[in-house]
């Protein structure tokens, strides 16, 4: 979250698109994925990420979540945890464009 917030100034003005991989999250977070791979951040981080960009207003132009294997995760753990994130992109990138 630091190098991103350190980041974030160097791309005012500028259109950015931003992807999320969702096996960036520890498996705890999101297990519903083709890539899973222990290390990964939290949740809450991710959230933090999020929010970080939304309260830089930049001009994000476009946004994608990808990897979410829902028939991996039966408890629909990471389809939540993807919604939720989903939610606050549109919430706090799109709201910023007005």
């Amino acid at each position: 979250l630091y190098t991103l917030k350190k980041a974030l100034p160097e791309l005012a003005g500028r259109p950015i698109y931003v992807t999320i991989d969702i096996d960036v999250l520890d498996p705890a977070h999101a297990p519903g994925t083709g890539t899973v791979d222990c290390g990964g951040i939290t949740a809450k981080e991710l959230l933090a990420s999020i929010h970080a960009i939304s309260h830089a207003k930049l001009n994000v132009v476009g946004c994608d979540l990808v990897e979410v294997a829902p028939i991996y995760d039966p408890s629909e753990q990471t389809a939540n945890t993807a919604s939720k994130l989903i939610r606050e992109m549109i919430l706090g990138w799109v709201q910023n464009r007005k």
